[in-house]
């Protein structure tokens, strides 16, 4: 479950006066521009071959939406190379629309214009969209993108169960070097892959007028949902999975990431907050485990999360323990296959930090507890079934995904604006 500590409430002119003049501030007004549906990401790879593309991607509405505004980008986080936040060279120029429901459109505009450049710099903001999609309704954004030098997308990873693109819900995504054409307005999307490692382009946030809880959710790849399938909702991860039934949020796992390379290099990511009442901060055990170059301190990993949590003071903020890292001989079918990583001492001692809490945290949220044999015990649990929970000692299985899920250890209701 997850525990929170009481926050001191500022008397209400001073919150307000936070809020007009830009001081932080862990409460907020009534009504905020805020995120308002599920399924926003960050695009971790980039093209200089493919220069146009044509994308629809599905969202659940987390409130009454009247009017909305989206954010497209022309950044990346180069998840298979620099593990930096990079900017593209030149210009993407989008269009843009939503589409609800399925075969209705409104188009969208950016500064009354159908089309608008995002710079590496500078992301794409439209105007109101004005669109009546009722809470809980699932809708799409369709984009289209030129890109003087290259487009950027959320890649997966050919032979894994790391999925980006929800066919289920009628995401696709089609690209080349040329002869795209648009159909933002109209039209059949042509996937270049149908299958689960298929890439594809979100728009990193959908925001509006709301008085509902928010959430960022910062991490790594059990964030991101490596290893997962997509639910019915299309949500992935450790806590997109239960967030997202009732909150909108914005997923910005970046696997592989680290706390140190967060550090180095999250301008963006950190950007991203301004459209959210809450952040969880997740990111540890690539810090933590051996074998990844990093084989930290459990003091080390904590005093770079308190760096990190530092960057989004003016949000109520949560942790999370971490899983397991283990080997197997017998694909994690029992406890007595498993070897601890050599650093299991240390991720435990780190848990266990988290457990007594941290500062410049609001709370945390229990999943070690739901994945392992025994509290601090470092191995997956097990029913003798080879990669039942999972598959390769780092990240959960589909099967453990959906039990955290289960369990509510990452429970939404704990994202209580004040």
């Amino acid at each position: 479950m997850a525990h929170v500590k009481p926050v001191m409430r500022a008397p209400v002119g001073s919150v307000l006066a936070s809020i007009m003049f830009g001081l932080t501030s862990t409460s907020l007004p009534s009504i905020y521009l805020g995120q308002v549906a599920t399924r926003c990401r960050i695009p971790t790879n980039l093209s200089t071959t493919n220069k146009q593309a044509n994308s629809r991607t599905y969202h659940i509405a987390r409130d009454d939406i009247t009017s909305l505004k989206i954010e497209l980008p022309a950044w990346f986080w180069y998840r298979t190379s620099t593990k930096l936040e990079t900017s593209v060279t030149g210009n993407i120029s989008y269009k843009a629309s939503i589409e609800y429901p399925a075969g209705t459109f409104t188009q969208v505009l950016f500064a009354g214009a159908t089309s608008g450049l995002a710079t590496g710099t500078v992301p794409l903001l439209s105007d109101w969209v004005s669109v009546n999609i009722p809470n809980g309704e699932g809708f799409w954004v369709r984009t289209y993108a030129v890109a003087t030098h290259s487009i950027v997308f959320a890649d997966a990873t050919a032979g894994s169960n790391f999925w980006t693109c929800d066919f289920a819900n009628g995401e696709a995504y089609e690209y080349a070097a040329s002869g795209i054409t648009d159909k933002t307005m109209g039209g059949t999307l042509v996937p270049n892959k149908t299958t689960n490692d298929a890439a594809i382009f979100h728009p990193t946030a959908i925001i509006g007028n709301t008085r509902k809880p928010s959430v960022l959710l910062i991490g790594d790849s059990r964030v991101a949902g490596f290893g997962d399938f997509f639910n019915a909702a299309g949500d992935t991860g450790e806590l997109a999975r239960s967030i997202g039934p009732s909150l909108a949020y914005i997923n910005a796992g970046s696997a592989g990431d680290t706390l140190s390379e967060f550090i180095a290099s999250s301008v963006r990511r950190q950007a991203l907050q301004q459209y959210c009442s809450h952040v969880v901060v997740q990111t540890a055990i690539n810090a933590l485990r051996s074998g990844t170059g990093q084989n930290k301190t459990a003091a080390t990993v904590l005093g770079e999360q308190q760096t990190i949590l530092g960057y989004f003071s003016g949000k109520r903020r949560f942790t999370s323990t971490t899983s397991p890292s283990s080997t197997s001989s017998d694909s994690w079918a029992t406890a007595t296959g498993q070897t601890l990583n050599t650093n299991a001492a240390q991720i435990a001692a780190y848990n266990d930090a988290i457990r007594a809490g941290v500062a410049n945290s609001d709370g945390f949220f229990e999943i070690a507890d739901q994945v392992e044999t025994a509290r601090n015990s470092g191995k997956w649990k097990f029913d003798g079934t080879a990669s039942k929970w999972t598959a390769d000692g780092l990240h959960a299985s589909s099967f453990g995904y959906a039990a955290i899920q289960a369990s509510g250890a990452v429970d939404p209701s704990r994202f209580v604006r004040t």
